[in-house]
C-alpha cells in the first residue's frame, strides 16, 4: 500500500515536471506565418510620434535646446540686458526734443509775452485799457530743445560699464540655464529607458508568478500541496500586478516629463532608443574636475560679473558727488494760429549743476552700495568653495554609482541562480512556497536595483560634467556612446 502511494506521488511529480517544461517552452516567442500581415495591421494603428524615428539622446537635447521655453526666457533677459548697455551708452550724445504747444487765455502778463514772442506787438497794445484787461489770445507754440553733457564725472562710462557687466553676467547665466537643461533632459531620458526597463522586468515577474499560481494550482488538486500554498501564490500574483501597474504608470509619468523638457506635447514624443549601458571608462583625478570647474562654470563667471558689476555701481554713487556741465539751446515757434503769422526765438546757454545738500541721501546711497559691493564679494567666495564641493560630492557619487553597479550585477546572477535552485526544491517538495515566493521576490528586486544603480551611475556622471562647467551639447557623454 505505502508502495503504490509512493509511485502515485512520483508520477505526478514526474507529470508536473513535464507540464512545468511544456509552459516555460510555450512562453518562448516562436515565428508565426501571419507575422508580416500582423505587422502591418500594427503599423497602420501607430500614432505619429510612433512613426517618427528613434529619439537618441543627443537628438533629445538638441530639441529642447531650441524649444525649451525655459531657456528662450532666459536668452530674453540676455537681450534685454543688452539693450541696457544701449541705454547707458546715450549718454554720451546730444539729446534733442520736439513739442507742440497750446495756450489761451486773458491774463495780461501772458497776452502782453505772447503777442512779443508772436512778433505781432503793436502800439495799439499799449493803451492801458487794453494792457489791464486784454482781449483773450490763443497761442501755439512750437518748441525745439537740444542739451549735450560735456562733463558728468565718470557717471556714463560707469553706467555703460556696469550695463556691459551685467549683460555678460546675462550671458553666463544663460549659459548655465542650457547646461542645467542638457543635465534634466540627460535625467528625463534615461527616467523613460529605466521607467521602461522596470515595465518589462514587472511584467515578466507576473508571468511568472501566473505560471507558479497555474503549477501550484494543479498540485493542490493532486493533493500534493495545502490549499495555503495556493493561496499565497495568488497573493503573490496580485502583488506582481499591482508592481506592473505601479511600473505602467511611472513609464507615463517619465515621457511626459521628458516632454516637457523638451518643449514638446506628450503624444509627440518620439521612442527613445536608448539603453542603460554598463559603467566603463576610468574618471580622471577629482582635482583636474574641480580645475575645469572654477575655469569653466558660467554661473561662476557670472558670480564674478556681478561682482565686478556692484564694485562700478559703488563708483557710480562716489561719481554722484561731482559736478556735471553741459551746454543747451532752445528754438521756439509762437503763432496765434497754426499756419498765422508767427515769431521764432531761440537760446543758448552753459550750465554746471553741483549738489551742496541733499540730507544725505547721496552718502547713504555710498554706503549702501560699498555693502553690496562686499556682499557680492561674500557671495562669489560661497560660490566658489560650493562649487567645488559640488564636483567633488558628484566625483563620490559617480564612483559610488560605478560601486553600486558592479554589486548589483553580482547580485541578479546569484538571485537567479538561487531562484533556479529553490524552484528545483520547491518541485520535489524540499522547500515551502514562502521560501519559493521569496526567492522570485528576491530576484525582482535584485533586477531593479540593478537598473537603478545603472540609471543612478549615467545621472552621477552627467551630474559630474555639469559641475565642472562641461556638458554642452558636445559632451562625449551624448555623442560617443557615452563614455565619460
Amino acid at each position: 500500500m505505502m508502495m503504490t502511494k509512493r509511485i502515485r506521488k512520483g508520477f505526478w511529480l514526474i507529470v508536473l515536471s513535464c507540464a512545468a517544461c511544456g509552459s516555460a517552452l510555450a512562453q518562448r516567442p516562436t515565428p508565426r506565418p501571419a507575422a508580416l500581415p500582423r505587422q502591418s495591421r500594427q503599423s497602420q494603428k501607430m500614432t505619429p510620434a510612433q512613426q517618427d524615428p528613434p529619439l537618441t539622446l543627443a537628438d533629445a537635447v538638441a530639441l529642447a535646446l531650441k524649444q525649451n521655453p525655459q531657456i528662450q526666457a532666459s536668452e530674453d533677459q540676455t537681450q534685454a540686458a543688452k539693450a541696457r548697455i544701449a541705454q547707458a551708452r546715450a549718454g554720451w550724445f546730444p539729446r534733442f526734443d520736439a513739442s507742440q504747444g497750446f495756450t489761451r487765455g486773458n491774463n495780461p502778463i501772458y497776452v502782453f509775452g505772447s503777442l512779443l514772442t508772436q512778433r505781432q506787438f503793436t502800439s495799439a497794445d499799449l493803451v492801458l485799457p487794453k494792457l489791464n484787461a486784454p482781449t483773450p489770445l490763443d497761442n501755439f507754440q512750437s518748441q525745439i530743445t537740444g542739451q549735450v553733457s560735456l562733463f558728468d564725472s565718470g557717471r556714463t562710462y560707469l553706467r555703460e560699464k556696469g550695463a556691459r557687466q551685467m549683460a555678460d553676467a546675462a550671458s553666463d547665466e544663460t549659459l548655465q540655464a542650457r547646461q542645467d537643461l542638457v543635465f534634466d533632459v540627460v535625467r528625463g531620458y534615461y527616467g523613460v529607458i529605466v521607467a521602461r526597463e522596470d515595465l518589462q522586468a514587472a511584467k515578466q515577474a507576473l508571468a511568472t508568478a501566473e505560471s507558479n499560481e497555474a503549477r501550484v494550482r494543479t498540485m493542490e488538486k493532486a493533493g500534493l500541496v495545502v490549499t495555503s500554498d495556493l493561496l499565497s501564490a495568488q497573493v503573490f500574483r496580485a502583488q506582481m500586478e499591482d508592481r506592473e501597474i505601479r511600473a505602467k504608470n511611472q513609464v507615463e509619468v517619465a515621457q511626459l516629463n521628458l516632454a516637457r523638457e523638451l518643449g514638446i506635447v506628450s503624444g509627440a514624443l518620439p521612442a527613445v532608443s536608448g539603453t542603460l549601458e554598463q559603467p566603463s571608462a576610468p574618471l580622471a583625478p577629482v582635482n583636474d574636475w574641480v580645475n575645469a570647474a572654477l575655469a569653466n562654470r558660467p554661473l561662476l563667471h557670472a558670480a564674478e560679473m556681478q561682482s565686478r558689476a556692484a564694485a562700478s555701481s559703488r563708483k557710480l554713487a562716489k561719481a554722484d558727488f561731482g559736478p556735471r556741465i553741459g551746454l543747451f539751446a532752445n528754438v521756439e515757434r509762437d503763432a496765434e494760429t497754426m499756419g498765422g503769422p508767427s515769431g521764432t526765438n531761440w537760446v543758448a546757454g552753459a550750465r554746471i549743476d553741483l549738489n551742496l545738500f541733499a540730507g544725505g541721501a547721496q552718502r547713504a546711497q555710498l554706503e549702501e552700495a560699498t555693502a553690496k559691493q562686499q556682499e557680492a564679494r561674500h557671495q562669489l567666495e560661497w560660490l566658489r568653495s560650493g562649487i567645488q564641493l559640488q564636483v567633488r560630492q558628484a566625483y563620490l557619487d559617480t564612483q559610488a554609482a560605478v560601486q553600486r553597479a558592479a554589486a548589483a550585477r553580482d547580485a541578479v546572477n546569484q538571485a537567479a541562480e538561487s531562484l533556479r535552485i529553490i524552484q528545483n526544491r520547491y518541485q520535489a517538495g524540499l522547500v515551502t512556497i514562502t521560501e519559493l515566493l521569496r526567492a522570485q521576490s528576491a530576484e525582482l528586486d535584485a533586477r531593479t536595483g540593478y537598473l537603478a544603480a545603472l540609471y543612478d551611475w549615467q545621472v552621477a556622471r552627467a551630474q559630474l560634467e555639469r559641475a565642472a562647467g562641461k556638458l554642452t551639447a558636445a559632451s562625449s557623454l551624448l555623442n560617443q556612446g557615452g563614455k565619460p
